[in-house]
Order: C-alpha cells, then structure tokens, then sequence
C-alpha cells in the first residue's frame, strides 16, 4: 500500500551555494537514498529519535541552488519536527561558505581554486554509519549501496511504499542477530564482512545489555561523545569486529559530528602526498606511536603513516577538517548516480554498473554486472 505523503514544504534556509543534494547524496557518504530519475526526487526511511523510533519515509528535492523542499510520511511526525531534523542532518548550523572564506582560504591556498560545490558532512543516524562503513571495506559506492538496502530489505520493518518501491527500516542490531546468519549475509553478497556484521551486531547487543541501553544509537553516543576524547572514542569503535581506523573515523565524523576528524583512505593519501607534500620522518612516526601505549586497539590497528597524515591534515585545516576532507574527496573522485526506484546503480567510469532484480519485496537475487569502459 502507497505511502500517504504530505505536500512538499520549504527548507526554511538558504541553501544556496551550502546544499547541493546530488553532491551529498550519492557520493559515499549515506547509501540509502534512492533517486527518482523522472522527477528529481530522493527519498529514503529515517528514524527522528526525538520524536520516534519507529521509521517514517522522508522525500526530498531541490528545484534549484537556493530551494530544498521536504515531504513526508509518518503519523507522529508534524512538519517543524521534520525540519529541524533535516537542518540538523545536513548540519545547516555550519555556515559552509563561511568557513571555506574566513578559513581554509587563509591557511591553505589551494582552497582558493576549490569551490565547495554544495558539498556537506551529513549528521547520520551512528548505527546504520558504522555497519555501512563496515560494508565499504575495500568496496566501491554500487555494491555498498547495494549491502545496505539488502541489510533493510532482509532484516528491516517495512516503512511504506513510494514510487513503486517497498521500503524498509534499516535493521537494529537485535534484528540483524535475531533475523540474520552469516551465510545469508554471503548470499546476499556481503563477503567476508558477513562475519564482521554478524559478530558486531553481537557486541552492540551484549554492550547495551551491559549498560542499561535501549537503542543503538544510545551506546554509540553516550560511549564515544559524553566527555571522551576523540582518540578515546576511536579505541571503542575499534573494539568492534572490522572497524579499524578508517572507519571509525567515518563514523566519529560522520555519525558522531566530530568535524575535526579527516578519514584517511586511499584517495585522501593520495591528495595528502601530492598536493601537499606530507610524509613522516622515522622520529615522528615513533613519537606517535608512543602517544598510543595506553590505547592498545589504537596500537595494534592503526596505521601510522596514515595517521600521520590525519593529524597534518587537521592542523592544516583546523576545525572543520573533516569537512574540507569532504569537498577534496569529491574533488578527487567525482560523483555517482546511486540507485534508482528501477533497481539500477549507476557507477562512475572504471567501476561496474550492476542491475539488481528484485523476486519479491524482500530479496534480491538475480544479478547482472558488466564493465563499463573508461
């Protein structure tokens, strides 16, 4: 049965030049979001944890640079609820032009030929952060698109339907460890980060037993946020099976709003070695290692070198590091379609298109991959 969706209402804010939906949705930050070729629309499942924790669907478009209209289905949710949640999740707080003129133009040059493009660090629900950044493991953004709506649509509660398509809640980690096994995870092509999900799922729900906690998002803030430092709160989410410093880091930025933290992966390495000429002498790397002994999961999982370039990078940066993180890593690797209401994801060139048919609300199972040339 179709979703009953409220009329579209204004993002009472100037967005223009701050908020470029398809420079914030579909490139590897959040991977629910589906996208309605024909008219423009993006729409997801979220849950407002102020208002409820059950899902409702959300539906966005933007119909040009200064206009971004919201629509809704949820029968507790009214529409200043709405608003604030979305000002809050896109993080409108942050005057983005702002910051790009008063600092990073002042204390990095090359940001004076760097638009910002819209681009923005989005405040996610922690959870569903952490098992998606764990299913970016050596991934690309198709196929972690792809795990994270099986993940809803296998061990989700289905929220409505729009457009044509079923939607699903993303899954509390009782549902994935009630619901799930590790080999429907491989089926469902998740690899060898079945295991990761299943046995974190483990954790989260033995760590809210332990202290008294109901949701996920719950241990997840209260265990990193409340009065940890940063480096305290990597050394827990490093804790869990599969996340190593990268993607802790993701989570900490992204789903934990620690602006700060610079994600180092491959293409940030890569910018932070060419463009800025970053490397660590053997002194420095052992002065940092040191700062570690009492962090032994730090010790263990981390990479110096790397880390070297993160705290480089967030000197170079300050405040808001993660962000300039942020537009330098679209800069660098430009954007994707995501998926769409048809089940099609779309990739960028070099990577690979992969049309999913669904057999029945509840799974995908056929797949058709094929190379696109560059």
């Amino acid at each position: 049965m179709a979703a009953q969706v409220t009329a579209f209402k204004r993002l009472e804010y100037n967005v223009c030049g701050e908020l470029l939906l398809k420079n914030v949705l579909q490139v590897g930050q959040a991977f629910r979001w589906i996208l309605e070729e024909e008219t423009g629309h993006y729409y997801t499942t979220m849950m407002i944890p102020t208002i409820s924790v059950s899902s409702g669907i959300v539906i966005l478009r933007q119909t040009d640079d200064s206009v971004v209209e919201y629509a809704y289905s949820h029968e507790k949710w009214t529409s200043e609820q709405v608003e604030r949640h979305l000002f809050s999740y896109f993080r409108l707080d942050i005057r983005l032009l702002e910051v790009h003129e008063k600092e990073w133009k002042l204390t990095d040059p090359n940001f004076a030929h760097v638009s910002t493009q819209g681009v923005r660090i989005l405040a996610q629900e922690p959870w569903e952060t952490l098992v998606s950044f764990i299913c970016s493991s050596n991934n690309n953004i198709s196929r972690i698109t792809k795990m994270c709506h099986g993940l809803a649509e296998n061990f989700g509660t289905q929220v409505g339907k729009y457009c044509g398509t079923v939607l699903y809640s993303f899954p509390t980690s009782e549902q994935i460890l009630e619901n799930g096994t590790e080999d429907q995870l491989r089926k469902l092509g998740f690899g060898y980060r079945a295991k990761y999900i299943m046995e974190t799922a483990k954790a989260v729900v033995a760590e809210k037993k332990k202290h008294g906690l109901d949701y996920d998002y719950q241990l997840l803030e209260q265990m990193t946020t409340r009065g940890q430092s940063y480096e305290m709160s990597r050394e827990y989410l490093m804790q869990f099976t599969g996340v190593g410093p990268k993607v802790a880091d993701c989570v900490c930025l992204m789903g934990l709003r620690m602006d700060h933290v610079v994600p180092v992966d491959v293409h940030i390495g890569r910018i932070a070695k060419r463009d800025y000429n970053i490397t660590a002498t053997k002194k420095e790397l052992a002065e940092l290692k040191s700062e570690y002994n009492n962090l032994p999961i730090t010790r263990k999982k981390v990479n110096l070198e790397l880390d070297h370039i993160r705290r480089q990078l967030f000197e170079k940066w300050g405040t808001y590091a993660g962000w300039a993180q942020g537009i330098l890593f679209f800069k660098e690797v430009g954007s994707t379609n995501g998926s769409t209401s048809e089940g099609k994801i779309k990739k960028r060139k070099l990577e690979k298109t992969t049309e999913v048919t669904p057999i029945d609300d509840k799974t995908f199972l056929k797949l058709k991959v094929a190379k696109v040339e560059a």
